[in-house]
């Protein structure tokens, strides 16, 4: 083990509970994920409390460390990978903290597939589902936007997300929603409302030019998706920070929104003689 990981190793056991791994096999299995890529990090960390995911970004922030987030690797774009520390949800915090009638709320570990079957219990699902439902999980699936087989019915991620406890790069805890936009007093007073008030200015000055950029398709996958965040005299920041992979904050729980479970299914085979006709 180099100089630097042995000290990085050193110091963030004295600040976390959770684990500290910088060992040759552990890198080397962290170095990749769906994708074809392969990119050696410096050391993984598995958090057991938001306390950890604090302590581990302010040390990285005062280190100049990159942060990784990182569910169950199952990107196909290296989204979970990087030379910094990758910070691993799936080991520890995966937990199902609530559920109520028709929203849950849940860590970022928690498997896609494992929450569905908890909720068909209820009557209830979450809607998107993504192709690999039996691995990926909530954080990836809400930092990427994920949509799957049924988005004519259900959408993206992003319009099931309610809530969302947030780390941001220095350290600090915010809880966020769709929520008024803050008042001038209130931005004087809290520096969470300075930071909403500050987007708020920014997504009005240029609403016109978000507007008219939307694509034409459907399904827009291409950076930041700005178009709904600002509506009202409200702003939804959890549409923002869904799919935003990890580059704006890291997420530590997600409050969903739930549906009922369709009451019939059906499978339809269209046969068509020439590929230009399908």
């Amino acid at each position: 083990m180099d100089q630097q990981r042995s000290r990085i190793r050193q110091d963030l056991r004295g600040l976390i509970e959770g684990e500290v791994r910088c060992d040759p096999v552990t890198l080397q299995l962290y170095s990749s994920d769906a994708s074809i890529y392969q990119l050696q990090p410096l050391g993984v960390v598995s958090p057991r409390s938001v306390e950890d995911v604090v302590a581990t970004v302010q040390y990285a922030h005062e280190n100049a460390i990159p942060i990784h987030a990182r569910g169950a690797g199952t990107g196909l774009a290296g989204e979970s990978l990087g030379a910094g520390l990758v910070i691993d949800f799936s080991k520890f915090m995966r937990r199902t903290l609530w559920k109520e009638a028709e929203s849950v709320c849940v860590q970022p570990g928690v498997v896609h597939q494992r929450l569905n079957t908890d909720l068909r219990k209820d009557g209830r699902q979450f809607g998107p589902d993504p192709a690999n439902s039996n691995v990926t999980t909530l954080g990836g699936v809400v930092a990427i936007d994920s949509g799957g087989s049924h988005w004519l019915k259900y959408g993206s991620a992003r319009r099931h997300v309610e809530r969302l406890q947030l780390v941001l790069a220095d350290g600090t805890v915010a809880e966020v929603e769709n929520e008024p936009v803050p008042t001038s007093q209130q931005r004087q007073e809290s520096p969470r409302a300075e930071l909403l008030g500050r987007l708020a200015d920014i997504l009005s000055e240029h609403q016109e030019k978000i507007v008219r950029s939307q694509p034409k398709s459907l399904v827009n996958r291409c950076g930041y998706q700005l178009a709904d965040v600002l509506k009202d005299g409200r702003i939804h920041l959890p549409r923002l920070l869904a799919g935003s992979e990890g580059t704006l904050a890291l997420f530590t729980e997600i409050t969903l929104a739930t549906q009922p479970l369709p009451k019939q299914r059906a499978v339809l085979l269209l046969l068509f003689d020439r590929l230009d006709q399908a």
